[in-house]
C-alpha cells in the first residue's frame, strides 16, 4: 500500500503541478495582455503628450511670432516718425539757410548803403568844412575893407 499511497502522492503532485502549471500560464497570459495594454496605454500618452507638445511648440512660436511682429512695428513706427522728424529738419534748415543768405545780402545791400553814406557825410563835412573857412575868410576880408 505504500506503493499505492506513493503513487496516489505522486499523481496528487503531478496534478498540482500541472494545476500550477497552468494557473503559471495564465498568469503569465494575464500579465503578458496587461504589460500589452499598458504599453498600448503608454503609446497613446505618449503620442499625445507629443501632440501637446506638438502643439505648445506652435503655440508658443504663434505667440513669439506676434510679439515679434508687434516690435517690428514699433521699430517700423519709430523709423517712420524719425524719418518724417530728418525731414521737417531738413525743411527748417533750407529755410535757414535761405534766410541766411537773404540777410546777407540784405546786409551787403545796406553796408553799401551806409558806406554811400559815410562817403556822403564825410564829402558834406569837407565841404562844409571848406566853406566854413572860406566863410571866415570872407567874413575876415569883409571886415578889413570895411575898416578901410
Amino acid at each position: 500500500m505504500e506503493t499505492a499511497a506513493v503513487t496516489v502522492t505522486a499523481r496528487n503532485e503531478l496534478y498540482y503541478r500541472e494545476e500550477l502549471r497552468t494557473s503559471l500560464e495564465e498568469h503569465q497570459s494575464a500579465l503578458e495582455l496587461i504589460m500589452s495594454k499598458y504599453r498600448e496605454q503608454m503609446f497613446r500618452l505618449l503620442m499625445a503628450s507629443k501632440k501637446d507638445d506638438l502643439m505648445m511648440i506652435t503655440k508658443l512660436k504663434e505667440q513669439h511670432s506676434k510679439e515679434l511682429q508687434v516690435h517690428v512695428d514699433k521699430i517700423n513706427e519709430m523709423a517712420t516718425v524719425m524719418r518724417k522728424a530728418i525731414e521737417i529738419d531738413e525743411q527748417r534748415l533750407f529755410k535757414e539757410q535761405e534766410r541766411i543768405v537773404q540777410l546777407e545780402f540784405e546786409n551787403k545791400g545796406l553796408r553799401e548803403v551806409l558806406q554811400i553814406n559815410k562817403e556822403s557825410f564825410l564829402y558834406l563835412k569837407e565841404e562844409l568844412s571848406e566853406s566854413t573857412s572860406l566863410s571866415g575868410l570872407v567874413t575876415n576880408a569883409n571886415l578889413s575893407m570895411r575898416k578901410s
